[in-house]
């Protein structure tokens, strides 16, 4: 039973099923062209409906513009499952409902000290996750903790001795 007014559904391919429950971690790989990034932006957008007041940071370890960011993959899927009146998105952030907020940060640009303005966000999406450094992901994980919080990651593998 869904907690929010609005319902939406999402079309999943059988592969990302199991990423629809709840886990502390949650992670898909593949090669360009296999979806990964459009199911985790579609259930980002679900996220927010069910979870009003969610706080979700997308991060990646280089980010030099928003344009290298999921943030317009985001906004055409908060169009394409039309709850974009849920929705305001200004430049560097998209509003989500219940007071909530979606972030696009780089990890290169965060120390120990300034990590910190993303405790008790809600979910943390790393994007291109196969570029991240062990330093980054070791400021994200404890960051990211509290009860009921995840970390998605999604990327493409290449090598055996990436942190992720």
């Amino acid at each position: 039973m869904s907690s929010s007014i609005l319902e939406i559904k999402i079309r999943t391919a059988r592969v990302f099923t199991p990423l629809l429950q709840p886990a502390r971690y949650k992670g898909a790989w593949g090669g360009r062209g296999s979806g990964k990034s459009h199911f985790f932006a579609e259930l980002l957008v679900w996220w927010c409906i069910e979870h009003p007041g969610a706080r979700i940071v997308c991060v990646r370890e280089v980010q030099k513009s928003l344009r290298e960011s999921v943030k317009l993959l985001v906004e055409d899927k908060i169009r394409g499952l039309g709850v974009g009146s849920w929705f305001k998105v200004l430049h560097d952030r998209i509003e989500t409902p219940g007071g909530g907020v979606i972030l696009f940060q780089g990890m290169q640009e965060h120390s120990k000290e300034s990590i910190k303005s993303l405790e008790g966000f809600d979910v943390a999406y790393v994007e291109e996750a196969q570029t991240m450094t062990k330093g980054s992901l070791e400021m994200l994980r404890p960051t990211i903790r509290d009860l009921g919080s995840e970390i998605w990651f999604s990327w493409n593998p290449r090598s055996a001795k990436d942190p992720v």
